[in-house]
């Protein structure tokens, strides 16, 4: 069982590795990143997360993997959804694109930092109160009901608290100034909009923690799978939000397979704590059931989005040629 003090300590610090790894070497120099290269970092990214698995299932044992495999498969999926947000938050700014990779990675240690408050929370209350599960299972499905059925959610960042906070007691800069955190204006310190969207990214990562957190939960309630699957998740997201920018067309139908995957957990959990003894196919094979749902439903969700006609794209080609010909 991974369970072990020593086995939490291989694992952080093998992610304090990557996460410099990633600073020191993928990030050092500010440049674009293209299709081709965000394309090799997914995978790179994926494969270190597969070999975390592989020590999962060795060290562990089947359960352990299965529901590191299903967790890790269910937030990499939520974290899709996330970049959307990060998309609105680098417009607004006119952040360069040079230093989007930068402004990502800082984004990905507070997603870190957010995760792992969350998860300490997460185990004490539910290792106190069994019954805050039946919370967290409801708290789901509303929120699957939200994404399916309230529409688009617009992101303001210039409503960001941490943003009219900074504008309130500090300069600020309308320039850039590499990404450095500080600069001169006028004589004085000013923050520069880099460090604005660092701390946009970072309490937007609060919100997502408090989404995807309790998915996990409705997993798994091994805290190491819970932690460990998570931050490779997120590990994942820099490379993918630049993937994502080229291949947005893929994922029209994504926020209904993202409603689905949220409702099954949330009643999955509901169902699991009502009925402690209910199994569809014993305790490891209904694992093997909810890591086959989830990425069925995610597969479906871009072959709908291949496959099925985009209504709004056809209206403004017809528009488009109905002014064309009145021409």
């Amino acid at each position: 069982m991974l369970e072990s003090f020593n086995h939490w300590l291989i694992f952080n610090v093998t992610l304090v590795v990557l996460l410099v790894f990633d600073l020191l070497i993928l990030t050092r120099k500010s440049h674009e990143v293209g299709m081709k290269e965000a394309a090799w970092l997914t995978v790179f990214w994926t494969l270190v997360a597969g070999v975390v698995g592989v020590w999962v299932y060795t060290a562990g044992n089947n359960q352990q993997g299965l529901e590191y495999v299903t967790g890790y498969v269910a937030e990499r999926a939520l974290s899709i959804d996330n970049l959307f947000v990060f998309i609105v938050i680098f417009g607004y700014f006119n952040l360069p694109k040079e230093y989007q990779a930068k402004g990502l990675l800082f984004g990905i240690v507070g997603a870190l930092i957010a995760r792992a408050v969350f998860i300490a929370i997460g185990v004490a209350v539910i290792t106190a109160f069994s019954w805050f599960l039946f919370l967290l299972g409801t708290f789901l499905i509303y929120t699957a009901y939200k994404l399916a059925f309230a529409g688009e959610q617009e992101v303001d960042p210039s409503k960001n608290i941490t943003v009219r906070l900074a504008k309130k007691f500090m300069h600020v800069s309308t320039k850039y100034d590499g990404t450095k955190f500080f600069t001169k204006l006028n004589g004085a310190r000013a923050v520069t909009p880099f460090l604005l969207v660092v701390l946009v990214l970072g309490t937007t990562d609060v919100v997502f923690a408090i989404d995807s957190i309790p998915t996990v939960f409705g997993i798994t309630d091994d805290p190491f799978i819970v932690w460990s699957s998570n931050a490779m998740a997120v590990l994942g997201m820099r490379p993918l939000f630049f993937l994502l920018v080229g291949m947005v067309r893929l994922f029209r139908y994504l926020q209904y397979g993202l409603a689905l995957i949220l409702g099954f957990v949330g009643l999955k959990m509901i169902v699991e704590e009502a009925f402690h003894d209910f199994h569809v196919f014993g305790e490891l094979g209904d694992i093997y059931l909810s890591l086959g749902i989830i990425i069925g439903i995610l597969f479906g969700s871009v072959l709908m989005s291949i496959i099925l006609p985009n209504n709004e794209e056809e209206e403004t080609a017809t528009v488009s040629v109905a002014t064309a010909t009145d021409d």
